[in-house]
C-alpha cells in the first residue's frame, strides 16, 4: 500500500487520494464505503453488509449485488485495501487514513494531558481533534446504521467540545469563550451544560447580569417547553452568581456509562450501605470484582451518581487501565496527578516525586468530602497510594483481580446477571415487543450469552441495527461451529478482546491450565480433577486454580468446585486449538477420564452399587480420600453429571475401552440420583462401544448393568431381555463371576414373573458360585432374592434361613443397601411366623440402615416392613403414619414396583383403622398397573387385599369374586399362592 489514502466521515463523505479528492460515484456506493470505514480492520460478512446498506429492502438479487459494487471500490480505491477473506469483507486502513480515528487519538491525547496538568497542550489537541469536523457527520447518507453512528459522532463532538469548554475556562480564557459559546446556547436551548459555562465566562468576565439573563432564560425554556426545573449544577452556578461568588464548579467526573442499566439491585444496595457511616477514624474503601464484561464499570458509576449528593466536595474518576485494549496501565503518578488536579491542585504545584505527590494528596483532601472512583485497577500495588487518608472520603474501587492486598470495608464479586435482570436488560436493548415475540428465543440467546452483560449488549446492540433480524435468526448465528465469539464482536468491542487482556495478563502455567479448560467434558471439576487434567499434585492445581479464581477466569460456585463460564471455555477452546499440539490436548482428557474412572472405585464405591468390573491395575491417579461415607456421596452428587458427560466426550473420542468402563464405573452414581436419562444414555454407548471392538465379556457386563437398573424403572419383563442377552453373549469360557451375577440378575427379574420356576434355580446356582468364588456380594444378593421368593410362596421359614445367611455375610463383610433390604425381607418373614419384636427389631435396623447409609432405595421398603410390624402388634395409627412415609419414600425413586407394594402396605394399615375409602384409594391404581404391566405377584396381592376391602364393606361375593380371580393368576403362574386362597375362598363358603 504505496499511495496515501483519506477517508473522511465528520462531514459529507470525502475521499482523497494522494491530497485529491476523488469521486466515489452513487449514493449506495457512498453507503458502503462508510459502513466499511466505521468498521475498518473488521470483517463484515456479506449478509451484515446486506443489512446495512439495503436494510429492509434488498435488491432481487440477494447477495449476488455486493461483488459488482466491492469491485467498484476497488477501482476508486488503492489495491489491496479492500479485501476478500473466507468470512467476508474487510477495509484495510493504515493509521491516519481516517479522520474518525483521528479525532479519537486527539481527543484522548488531550484527555492525557489535562489530566497530566499540561493544560495549554491539552487544548491545542482539543482544538485539532475538533478540527475535523466539517458539518454534520456523514451527511447526506441513508440507513439506520448511519444514522446510529451520526448521532453517536455528533454526541461525542458535543462532548470533546465541552471538555475544551471546561479546559478554557480553568485557564482563565472566559473572554474568549463568550462569543463562541453565545451561539452555541442558542442553537442548544436545552443543554444545561453549555448553559452553565456561559453563565461562567460571563461572571468571569465581571458580567454577572447577563450570567443571571442567560439563567432566566433557560429555566423559562425548561419549564415551559419541559416542565422541569434545571438540574442541580446549573443551580449551584446561579447560586454562586448570587452570591457574587466566583463560580467555582463541583468537580464530576464520572464517565458515560451506557443508557441501560438494569438490576443489580442487591450489589448496589450493598455498595451503598458499606459506603455509608462506619469508624470515624476510616475511610470507606469498596473494591469490586468481576469477570471481564460482567459490568462492573457500569454498577460502580451508577451507584456513584446515587451517591454524589453525600459528597458535595466533588466526585473523582481515574481508569487504570489494568485490563484495556490497546493501551498501557496508567502508572501511580500519572494517576495521582489526575487526582491533585481533580482535587484543584494546579498542575504547577504538584511534586514530581511519588511520596511527596501523596503527602499532597492526602492533605488536600483531609476534611473534604469528596467519593474517588478507582476504575480498572490492574492490583493491589496499583491502587494502594491512590486511596485517601481522610474518612470523609469514599473510595470505590473495580478490578478483575481480587485485590486481596487491599484492606476493604466490603469486598462485592459482581455474578453474572439473573434471569431476570437478564431478560430486562435483553428487552431495554430490543424493545418489549422484539424480546417478547418469542419467549424461547430470547431465553435461549440469554443462555448462548452465558447472561453476561457485554455479550448481552452487542447482540442486542446487532439486533437493533438490523430490523430484519429476529432474535432467534441471532442464536442461529451463534450455533454455527466456532462462531460465537466472533459474532459477539461489534465496532472493535467483544467478547474475545476483554478475555484476551486477562488471559494475556497470566503467567505461563496458569495459561496452560486455562487453555486446557478447553477439554473439560463437564460442567465443572475439583482439585482432583484438575490435578489429572494439569498431571500435578492437588495442592498444585489448587493453587492454580484459586490464582484463575482471584483473576475472574474461574467462577467457584461453591468452596473447591471450579466452573468454567461457558464463552469463556470457548475462548480457551479457540487458545488451545492455536497453541497447544493435539496430542497433549489428547493426553489432558486422557488423563481426566482416567481419573474418573479409578476415583468411581473409591472405597466407599460399593454403597452405591455393584461392580460392573474390577479395574484392575491402573496408571496412578491421584483421589480424593474420602473421610466417611457423607464425603463420598456429596462428591458423587457434586460430579454425577459430569460423569455423564465424560462418557459421552470419551464415546466421541472413538476410545471404546475407556467409555464402557467409564459407563459402568459411573452408572450407579447416576442411577442413584434418580439421573434415569443420563444411566440409560451411558449405558447405551457403552454397549456400542463394547460391541464396535467385538469385545463380548464386555458386552455382558453393560447388560448385566442394564438389566439390573431397570428392572425398577421399567418392570421385570424388560430387565430379563437384558439379563438373557447379556448370557447369551458370554463366551461358554467366560467369567465365571460375571456368569453369576448374570444368574443372580435374571433369578431376581423373574422372582414377580416365574417365582417357582427358573427364578429359583438360577438364584441357587448363583448362590453355589457365590460360595464357590468366595465372592460375597454375589452370595449375599442372591440368598436376599431368594428369601423374598419363599417370603412370597409363602415359606417363612425357607425365607428367614435365606435371609439370616445374608445378614451374617453382610455383618462380617460391608453394610449396605443391600442388607438393609435383607433386613427388611427378615422383619416380614418374622411376622410370618408370629415373631412379632423379632420383626420389629429387624424393621428398626432396616429403617436405621437406610437412614445411615442415605439410600432413599431401601428406605421406602424399610418403612413398609416397620408398619408391617407396628400394624401386626396393634399400633395401627403408628402402622398409618410409618406406611404414609413409605409412599413418600417410594415416590422419590420412581419405582412402579417399589410404590405398589407400598400402596398395598397403606391401603391395608388404613384398612385397619376403618378408612375404607381411603384403603381403596390405595388398592385399585396398583390393580389397574400391575396388570398393564403383566406382574403376576403384584395382581395376586392386591386382588386379595381387595376381597379384604370387599369383606370390610360387608360386600361378601365381590370378596369371593375377587378370590377367584386371585386364585385364577395364582394357578397359571405363581401355584405355592393357591392353597392359601383356597383356604380363604372355603371358609367364605362355609
Amino acid at each position: 500500500m504505496t499511495e496515501q489514502l483519506r477517508i473522511e466521515l465528520l462531514g459529507p463523505l470525502r475521499v482523497l487520494r494522494d491530497g485529491e479528492q476523488i469521486t466515489v460515484g452513487a449514493h449506495r456506493l457512498q453507503t458502503l464505503l462508510a459502513v466499511l470505514a466505521l468498521r475498518a480492520g473488521q470483517i463484515c460478512t456479506a449478509e451484515e453488509l446486506l443489512d446495512l446498506v439495503w436494510e429492509d429492502n434488498p435488491p432481487g438479487t440477494g447477495l449476488k449485488v455486493l461483488p459488482p459494487y466491492i469491485y467498484r471500490l476497488r477501482r476508486i480505491l488503492p489495491a489491496d485495501f479492500v479485501a476478500r477473506t473466507a468470512d467476508g469483507y474487510v477495509l484495510r486502513l493504515p493509521a491516519g487514513s481516517l479522520d474518525v480515528d483521528d479525532f479519537e487519538t486527539a481527543a484522548a491525547a488531550a484527555g492525557r494531558l489535562r489530566e497530566s496538568g499540561d493544560l495549554d497542550s491539552a487544548a491545542a489537541e482539543y482544538t485539532r481533534a475538533l478540527a475535523h469536523f466539517r458539518g454534520e457527520p456523514l451527511a447526506g447518507l441513508s440507513g439506520s446504521f448511519l444514522a446510529a453512528q451520526r448521532h453517536r459522532l455528533t454526541e461525542r463532538r458535543d462532548k470533546v467540545f465541552g471538555d475544551r469548554v471546561d479546559l478554557d475556562l480553568d485557564r482563565g480564557r472566559a473572554s474568549e469563550l463568550i462569543a463562541e459559546l453565545v451561539p452555541a446556547v442558542e442553537a442548544k436551548p436545552f443543554d444545561e451544560r453549555l448553559a452553565g459555562q456561559l453563565m461562567r465566562a460571563l461572571a468571569a468576565d465581571a458580567r454577572q447580569a447577563d450570567a443571571l439573563a442567560v439563567y432566566t432564560r433557560t429555566r423559562e425554556t425548561l419549564v415551559d417547553q419541559l416542565g422541569v426545573e434545571p438540574g442541580p449544577a446549573l443551580r449551584a452556578i446561579h447560586q454562586n452568581i448570587l452570591r457574587n461568588e466566583a463560580a467555582a464548579r463541583t468537580r464530576d467526573e464520572l464517565p458515560y456509562a451506557g443508557a441501560s442499566f438494569v438490576g443489580r439491585e442487591r450489589e448496589v444496595a450493598a455498595l451503598v450501605q458499606a459506603l455509608g457511616p462506619g469508624p470515624a477514624e476510616i475511610p470507606p474503601v469498596v473494591a469490586v470484582d468481576g469477570m471481564g464484561g460482567v459490568g462492573k464499570t457500569a454498577l460502580v458509576v451508577h451507584t456513584a451518581r446515587r451517591l454524589s449528593p453525600r459528597y458535595p466536595d466533588g466526585v473523582l474518576y481515574v481508569d487504570l487501565h489494568g485490563h484495556s485494549p490497546s493501551q498501557q496501565p496508567r502508572n501511580v503518578k500519572a494517576a495521582l496527578d489526575h487526582l491533585l488536579v481533580g482535587a484543584g491542585v494546579g498542575a504547577t504545584a504538584i511534586p514530581t516525586e511519588l511520596e511527596a505527590a501523596r503527602s499532597l494528596w492526602r492533605t488536600t483532601v483531609a476534611g473534604r468530602r469528596m467519593l474517588i472512583v478507582l476504575d480498572n485497577v490492574a492490583n493491589s500495588s496499583t491502587v494502594l497510594p491512590l486511596l485517601p487518608g481522610s474518612p470523609t472520603c469514599g473510595v470505590l474501587i473495580t478490578s478483575r483481580n481480587q485485590l486481596t492486598g487491599v484492606d476493604v470495608r466490603e469486598r462485592l464479586h459482581l455474578d453474572l446477571l439473573t434471569p431476570t435482570d437478564a431478560t430486562d436488560l435483553l428487552t431495554q436493548l430490543v424493545g418489549a415487543e422484539r424480546a417478547g415475540e418469542d419467549v424461547a428465543a430470547s431465553n435461549g440467546l440469554i443462555r448462548r450469552c452465558g447472561s453476561l452483560p457485554l455479550a448481552l449488549r452487542i447482540a442486542g446492540a446487532r439486533l437493533r441495527h438490523r430490523p430484519s433480524w429476529t432474535v432467534a435468526h441471532v442464536n442461529e448465528r451463534l450455533d454455527r461451529a466456532d462462531r460465537r465469539l466472533a459474532e459477539l464482536t461489534a465496532d472493535g468491542i467483544g467478547v474475545t478482546a476483554t478475555f484476551a487482556l486477562s488471559y494475556d495478563q497470566l503467567q505461563p502455567e496458569l495459561q496452560r491450565f486455562f487453555r486446557l479448560l478447553s477439554v473439560l467434558p463437564g460442567r465443572d471439576l475439583d482439585q482432583y480433577g484438575a490435578a489429572a487434567l494439569l498431571d500435578c499434585t492437588p495442592h498444585e492445581a489448587s493453587d492454580l486454580a484459586e490464582a484463575l479464581v482471584d483473576a475472574n477466569l474461574l467462577l467457584q460456585p461453591v468452596p473447591g468446585r471450579y466452573e468454567p463460564h461457558d464463552l469463556i471455555r470457548e475462548y480457551a477452546a479457540q487458545l488451545a486449538a492455536a497453541t497447544d499440539p493435539p496430542a497433549a490436548l489428547t493426553a489432558a482428557a486422557d488423563r481426566l477420564l482416567e481419573y474418573y474412572v479409578q476415583v468411581c472405585f473409591n472405597p466407599f464405591s460399593r454403597y452405591e452399587g455393584m461392580w460392573f468390573f474390577e479395574p484392575g491395575r491402573r496408571p496412578p491417579r491421584a483421589t480424593p480420600s474420602f473421610g466417611n461415607l457423607e464425603h463420598a456421596k456429596a462428591w458423587a452428587d457434586a460430579e454425577a453429571d459430569n460423569l455423564a458427560a465424560a462418557v459421552e466426550y470419551s464415546a466421541t473420542a472413538g476410545d471404546a475401552v475407556r467409555t464402557w468402563q467409564l459407563a459402568l464405573a459411573a452408572v450407579n452414581y447416576l442411577e442413584r440420583r434418580g439421573k434415569v436419562q443420563q444411566q440409560n444414555r451411558v449405558l447405551e454407548l457403552a454397549l456400542a462401544a463394547a460391541e464396535s471392538i467385538g469385545d463380548l465379556e464386555a458386552q455382558a457386563r453393560v447388560l448385566l448393568a442394564t438389566g439390573r437398573l431397570i428392572r425398577m424403572q421399567q418392570g421385570a419383563h424388560a430387565s430379563v431381555d437384558k439379563l438373557r442377552d447379556g448370557l447369551a453373549r458370554l463366551p461358554a469360557d467366560g467369567d465365571l463371576l460375571l456368569r453369576g451375577h448374570l444368574y443372580a440378575g435374571l433369578g431376581t427379574a423373574l422372582r414377580t414373573l416365574d417365582p417357582e420356576g427358573e427364578a429359583l434355580a438360577l438364584l441357587r446356582e448363583a448362590a453355589r458360585l457365590g460360595r464357590e468364588l468366595k465372592n460375597d456380594r454375589l452370595l449375599t444378593q442372591a440368598l436376599t432374592s431368594q428369601g423374598i421368593i419363599h417370603a412370597n410362596a409363602p415359606n417363612h421359614a425357607a425365607a428367614v434361613e435365606a435371609y439370616e445367611e445374608a445378614v451374617a455375610v453382610f455383618e462380617r463383610t460391608m453394610r449396605g443397601g443391600l442388607m438393609a433390604d435383607a433386613l427388611s425381607g427378615l422383619t416380614g418373614s418374622y411376622l410370618g411366623l408370629g415373631r412379632i419384636e423379632d420383626a420389629i427389631a429387624t424393621g428398626n435396623a432396616a429403617y436405621e440402615l437406610a437412614v445411615e447409609l442415605g439410600n432413599k432405595f431401601s428406605m421406602p421398603w424399610a418403612l413398609g416392613a416397620l408398619g408391617k410390624a407396628y400394624r401386626a402388634r396393634g399400633d395401627l395409627e403408628l402402622a398409618v403414619s410409618t406406611h404414609r412415609r413409605a409412599v413418600v419414600a417410594a415416590e422419590q425413586i420412581g419405582s412402579p414396583m417399589t410404590m405398589w407394594s407400598m400402596q398395598l402396605h397403606l391401603g391395608t394399615s388404613l384398612l385397619a383403622v376403618g378408612d375404607i375409602d381411603g384403603a381403596l384409594g390405595c388398592y385399585q391404581p396398583v390393580l389397574e398397573q400391575s396388570m398393564a404391566a403383566k406382574d403376576h405377584i403384584y395382581v395376586v396381592e392386591t386382588l386379595d387385599c381387595l376381597a379384604n376391602h370387599a369383606l370390610a364393606t360387608d360386600q361378601r361375593e365381590l370378596a369371593v369374586d375377587y378370590l377367584h380371580q386371585s386364585l385364577a393368576v395364582a394357578d397359571e403362574h405363581i401355584p405355592s399362592r393357591s392353597a392359601g386362597l383356597r383356604e380363604k375362598l372355603a371358609k367364605l363358603s362355609s
